[in-house]
């Protein structure tokens, strides 16, 4: 009798060890998906936040150059992010990975474009600055 229990108790373990790695199995791509899905939408919000944080900066100088365009200069200095930077000629650089921004002064505009996951976000329109003089 002891025999038998023996060998019900090991068939139930190993069935129990089976259902476990079928479960496992199915449930990793669907988790490493979901992880793949977090991280692009991850680098999308950060493209927005750099395209809003160039808004909330010009906005910003243009508020303290009472209601004057202001330079790049002072647009740049307004801009804080971390990870991310404005040079006084209006260059942005992000340090992120997976996002790519690029910046375009000509005619007294300023234009900030970013990519993320083959996505571009763009400022919402362009901004105008003064140019600096001495």
């Amino acid at each position: 009798m002891g025999y038998i229990l023996d060998y019900v108790i090991e068939w139930g373990v190993l069935a129990v060890i089976v259902i476990l790695a079928i479960i496992a199995l199915i449930a990793t791509p669907i988790i490493l998906g979901i992880i793949n899905d977090a991280r692009d939408s991850a680098k999308e919000r950060t493209a927005e936040l750099v395209i809003s944080e160039v808004e909330l900066a010009y906005s910003t100088a243009y508020t303290l150059a009472n209601g004057n365009y202001p330079t790049l200069a002072q647009v740049a200095t307004k801009f804080q992010m971390d990870g991310a930077s404005m040079a006084s000629d209006g260059n942005v650089t992000v340090n992120m990975d997976g996002v790519t921004c690029t910046s375009t002064t000509t005619d007294n505009t300023l234009s900030v474009s970013c990519q993320a996951n083959s996505k571009t976000f763009t400022t919402s329109g362009t901004m105008t600055y003064a140019t600096a003089t001495s």
